[in-house]
């Protein structure tokens, strides 16, 4: 068995714990020792190849998560899509960011988001966005995107779910169709007419 340590220090206690359940959850054969947020992992293999490979997972894991705690130079966050803390959907998320007017850039290829809102107030958002969506569980709502703009428009103006679809239905962007709430008219003049308060009386054509 060989072994190859690595140290690094970290801002926040939350990075260490996260980085431990990771380390469990892939099984890695490794230890982790900390002291004033000061961290070493000595990572080892049964040969020079397998040590290779783990240390590589090791360091991998470690930038990622300093990457979701720690900004960029630019001063971005690092979140990928599938490690949210709550179950959204990216397009949701992403949505919300944009409206709440933070930057966004996502990576279609590697799945994440780079942004300039610290964790704590991104997971803030996801929560919220995420109980939401629950209340919505049995609703009539058609399609993702319908459902999207109700979640979407609730949160931004602070107001019930079921208030924004009532005023959908009465403003004529969604219509009910074989028992089902879908779109009436195009979601980007919806969410003009709700998020930037102009009027969404010009019809742009029908959807679904």
């Amino acid at each position: 068995m060989i072994k190859r340590d690595v140290a690094f220090r970290v801002k926040r206690d939350e990075e260490i714990l996260e980085l431990c359940r990771a380390l469990e959850k892939m099984g890695l054969n490794c230890t982790v020792e900390s002291k004033d947020r000061r961290v070493k992992v000595s990572i080892y293999g049964y040969d020079k190849e397998s040590l290779k490979e783990n240390y590589r997972n090791v360091m991998s894991l470690i930038y990622k998560i300093k990457n979701k705690y720690n900004p960029d130079k630019r001063g971005l966050y690092k979140y990928y899509l599938s490690e949210l803390k709550y179950p959204v959907n990216k397009e949701l998320v992403m949505e919300t960011l944009k409206a709440l007017g933070y930057k966004v850039i996502y990576n279609e290829d590697e799945s994440y988001i780079k942004t300039d809102v610290d964790i704590d107030t991104f997971n803030s958002i996801l929560e919220n966005l995420f109980n939401i969506s629950n209340e919505l569980r049995f609703s009539r709502l058609g399609s993702k995107p319908v459902k999207n703009l109700v979640v979407l428009v609730s949160y931004i103006n602070g107001v019930p779910p079921e208030d924004v679809i009532e005023e959908a239905l009465e403003k004529g962007f969604f219509r009910v169709e074989e028992g089902r709430i879908v779109l009436n008219k195009s979601i980007e003049l919806a969410k003009k007419y709700f998020l930037e308060g102009e009027d969404g009386g010009k019809d742009t054509g029908e959807e679904r």
